[in-house]
């Protein structure tokens, strides 16, 4: 990439291209770039209006691509969309309360889910707003039973949406789940996982589970334990362990329908290039060859053509997973 970049976000466009914004490098960005697979080459594009890490993105009904809130010079609540057809960025409503550490979901209805978040010290927030892009207005709706930051939002079959872990209030971290229901706008608890987790990742299956990998417990221990949830029993169950701990990694669901994990940490701000695949059918992981380069905050994109493409972490370099 033109600019070494963590801790920015990553979305595969409507025309296979991959828009990277913001990010931290030598110092906060609100540049961005696109990549192009045809030529595997990159392209500045218009900046954000707002520096910004911590942010998420999400591709709208429109192709167009919403960012939200994130750490730039303080806490935002600031919201942006940017419009692949001009390449530029707009301003839209702001969120009623700012965020990072949060999630946002993609609905069936085309609305965008907001959950937690609030990344100050011993800080976190049970606040949720939907984002409508209808009308480019954020609404209030049902709060989480509990306040978290560093936990995992998953869209279910069902169009509901699975929140798993992450760390409350103080120094609590959590193990509880709870779903969302799009329809009532209100939340309900759901079995709880067996381990604490936070910076952990949550993968939806093609079976219609979900599997948690990894993360960091109470203690700061790197986790290489799974479990997976079944949304017909609202249960969790362990399943095999990945060969190392991962935290802060990436994790993307392949067209085989098996998960890849990749990168993150393996102690703390010790970046690593271990690659590992989750395979359903077995429950089992294996290893898989190994990235050229240490990645951690970093992002990784399923392409159009079954790659994966990693971007930044720790310096600007991109790499693609053939499987």
């Amino acid at each position: 990439m033109g600019n070494e970049r963590a801790l920015h976000t990553a979305t595969l466009l409507s025309s296979s291209k991959v828009l990277v914004a913001g990010g931290w490098g030598e110092a906060v960005l609100g540049s961005c770039e696109v990549y192009d697979p045809s030529t595997g080459r990159w392209n500045p594009t218009g900046s954000m209006r707002n520096v910004r890490y911590y942010h998420t993105a999400t591709l709208l009904n429109s192709s167009e691509v919403l960012v939200t809130g994130g750490w730039g010079l303080a806490l935002l609540a600031s919201c942006e969309i940017y419009d692949p057809s001009t390449g530029q960025w707009k301003a839209t409503a702001d969120m009623a309360y700012a965020r990072d550490l949060h999630t946002a979901t993609l609905l069936n209805s085309g609305k965008v889910l907001v959950t937690g978040g609030i990344g100050l010290v011993d800080s976190a927030t049970n606040n949720c707003e939907v984002f409508d892009p209808s009308t480019r207005q954020w609404n209030p709706t049902g709060s989480m039973a509990n306040p978290r930051r560093m936990h995992t939002a998953t869209l279910l079959n069902s169009g509901k949406v699975l929140v798993a872990g992450g760390r409350g209030l103080g120094t609590s971290y959590l193990a509880s789940c709870e779903i969302y229901d799009p329809v009532t706008g209100q939340w309900y608890t759901t079995g709880s996982m067996a381990n604490v987790r936070h910076y952990h990742t949550a993968t939806l299956l093609n079976s219609g589970k979900v599997l948690v990998t990894a993360g960091a417990d109470s203690s700061f221990t790197f986790l290489a334990s799974s479990e997976i949830y079944d949304p017909l029993t609202g249960q969790w169950d362990t399943t095999g362990s990945m060969e190392n701990a991962h935290m802060q990694h990436a994790a993307v669901l392949l067209k085989s329908g098996k998960v890849l994990i990749a990168g993150g940490e393996l102690s703390f701000l010790n970046p690593s290039n271990i690659s590992e695949t989750y395979d359903p059918s077995t429950g089992k992981w294996n290893t898989t060859a190994s990235m050229i380069n240490a990645h951690m905050q970093h992002a990784a994109t399923l392409l159009d053509s079954g790659e994966v493409l990693v971007t930044g972490g720790v310096g600007s370099t991109c790499e693609k997973y053939t499987p």
